[in-house]
């Protein structure tokens, strides 16, 4: 009977540990799409908005199927200062059951950076 509790405990807090893993995925998710969208920003100071879409384009390709480069926003301005961003919309699930639906609004700003010789 023993065994059977220490089974229940282990069960219990592997079960914990996937509901807390599931609750930071959507954070953990912004974070590295933020990452992403900074270096496409990064890249449209030196680029046109057509060339900046297409490499994130190729940035998100595999790692972030659900989106398409027109779901981001891409904004240059006169002093090659470029903001690229997105809203979306993510959930917190356990075992298949979405739990709460979250709003997130990443946004990433460049500005050209001159080489100083």
């Amino acid at each position: 009977m023993k065994s059977f509790s220490n089974i229940a405990k282990i069960a219990a807090c592997i079960v914990f540990l996937l509901c807390v893993a599931s609750a930071a995925r959507p954070y953990w998710n912004k974070y590295w799409l933020g990452h992403e969208i900074r270096a496409a920003a990064i890249y449209g100071t030196k680029n046109s908005i057509s060339d900046t879409r297409q490499f994130l384009s190729e940035k998100i390709k595999y790692d972030w199927p659900g989106f398409s480069p027109q779901d981001f926003f891409i904004e240059k301005d006169e002093n090659d200062t470029v903001t690229v961003g997105i809203e979306y919309c993510d959930a917190i699930s356990v075992f298949g059951v979405s739990l709460k639906e979250l709003e997130f609004s990443v946004e990433k700003t460049a500005s050209e950076v001159s080489a100083l010789l």
